[in-house]
């Protein structure tokens, strides 16, 4: 039995995404990042990612069109990247999402949010002993009982 040791940004990514152009007006891409309670968007270009614009670009940034204000070297990750590294680039570049690509397309966006509720919501259970952790990685052996048959658990809302 082959047993998923790690949770793929497919499986927690939002993939309705957001998006805006780079000639897109400033005050109308800071109204969508108002209207969508959102905090960051792709900017895209042909189908292509081209940059990022966030709240902090639209607060700190001056110009008149989201190609003036964008950040353009954006960091993405791909559909097999997994949980642990997305927090990991989260955590040592300093941003708040990245755009998940396909051949420089988006298709989805993870953020800080979707890892915090993958860690709410998923534990790895040692099924010999009921044992379980919280985390991005499952364990090789439960740490109680030796067990080596260790399962991804999603808990319902609420638990």
């Amino acid at each position: 039995m082959s047993v998923a040791t790690r949770t793929l940004v497919t499986e927690i990514m939002t993939s309705d995404v957001v998006t805006v152009t780079p000639d897109t007006p400033v005050e109308s891409a800071a109204r969508t990042l108002f209207t969508q309670h959102i905090s960051g968007m792709p900017v895209v270009e042909n189908d292509r990612l081209v940059g990022m614009v966030t709240e902090f670009d639209i607060i700190a940034k001056e110009g008149t069109t989201v190609a003036d204000i964008m950040t353009r070297d954006v960091l993405s990750v791909g559909e097999d990247t997994d949980a642990e590294s997305v927090a990991r680039i989260l955590i040592s570049q300093h941003v708040r999402r990245v755009p998940v690509v396909r051949e420089a397309k988006v298709v989805g966006i993870i953020s800080r949010s979707d890892l915090v509720r993958l860690f709410a919501v998923t534990r790895w259970s040692c099924e010999s002993c009921g044992y379980y952790t919280r985390g991005f990685e499952r364990l090789s052996v439960c740490p109680k009982c030796g067990g080596t048959t260790i399962i991804l658990e999603r808990e319902p809302p609420g638990s």
